[in-house]
């Protein structure tokens, strides 16, 4: 039986990865010491690749200086990494994804507003390592209340007058949404005003509807990004449910699947990536597999 290797009808990068990814390689034809301040995106191949344009990257915001022309990464930063990069006259580009980008601007308000802000995110509740949107957004405004898991919700401060809460773009739609119904119990029953905005983003959600669909369809499916991309990982869990499933940064991942018989000759594959991964890098994996199997 011949191996077969489909994508995923929508995959890959999302309008704010490639807005920003776009704008970098833009940057680099236009302007000399382009800088990325930590990562673009959460993909290693993509950071390969600028870095093979002369692109180099620094993590420490005290490094950079007057001569460099830094990219701010699509995650987001706080408030107060653009008054530094202000305050030494180091130009920049603010690559931030815009739906981030809103919902900055949109705590910052709030918070003037009088709310407490309450963000639902990835900040570390049991990995002790916080996602980059939620760190940034959590910048813009003054000690917001974090929510990662359901148990957390009892330990809100209930102090308050207000809230207003914002998720993260990436987060589990399902979890978060059970997330917000609890808070609302829990501030009526405390006569609290409440409010939110549904922040998540559509892109990933039509990602993994995409995704899904392709998983029933075949015997196996690999989820191709970093894997210190929140979004990929969403991607996985979701996909896992409906196939035999494995996640790739590259190609070397690819070459241990089939060197260790997860994938066969025969085997109908399907791939997909997160919203930080390259349709391109899709493509090359395709073709190495059909040429190994």
């Amino acid at each position: 039986m011949k191996t077969t290797v489909e994508l995923s009808k929508v995959c890959c990068l999302c309008f704010g990865a490639k807005r920003a990814l776009k704008n970098a390689i833009k940057a680099k034809d236009e302007h000399n010491n382009v800088v990325l301040y930590k990562q673009l995106l959460h993909n290693k191949e993509t950071i390969k690749n600028l870095e093979g344009l002369g692109i180099v990257t620094k993590q420490n915001l005290f490094d950079l200086t007057s001569d460099d022309y830094v990219i701010i990464r699509a995650h987001g930063e706080p408030k107060s990494t653009y008054a530094y990069l202000n305050e030494h006259n180091i130009k920049y580009l603010d690559c931030t994804c815009p739906n981030v980008l809103s919902i900055n601007k949109l705590v910052e308000s709030k918070q003037k507003d009088g709310y407490k802000i309450i963000i639902i995110g990835k900040y570390g509740y049991k990995t002790g390592k916080i996602h980059p949107e939620v760190y940034g957004t959590s910048g813009w405004c003054v000690s917001p209340i974090l929510i990662e898991d359901e148990s957390e919700i009892h330990n809100i401060d209930l102090g308050f007058n207000k809230y207003f809460l914002v998720v993260q773009t990436t987060f589990s739609r399902s979890k978060a949404l059970k997330i917000i119904e609890k808070i609302k119990d829990i501030m009526h029953k405390s006569n609290k005003l409440f409010d939110y905005k549904d922040t998540m983003c559509n892109a990933q959600a039509i990602i993994h509807q995409n995704s899904i669909e392709l998983a029933k369809k075949v015997d196996k499916m690999i989820i191709v990004g970093g894997k210190n991309s929140s979004n990929t990982i969403e991607l996985y869990n979701s996909v896992s449910n409906f196939a035999p499933t494995y996640f790739a940064e590259d190609i070397d991942d690819i070459k241990h699947l089939i060197s260790t018989k997860k994938l066969l000759e025969g085997d109908c594959i399907g791939l997909s990536g997160g919203a930080s991964t390259q349709i391109e890098q899709l493509k090359a994996i395709k073709s190495y597999i059909l040429s190994k199997l």
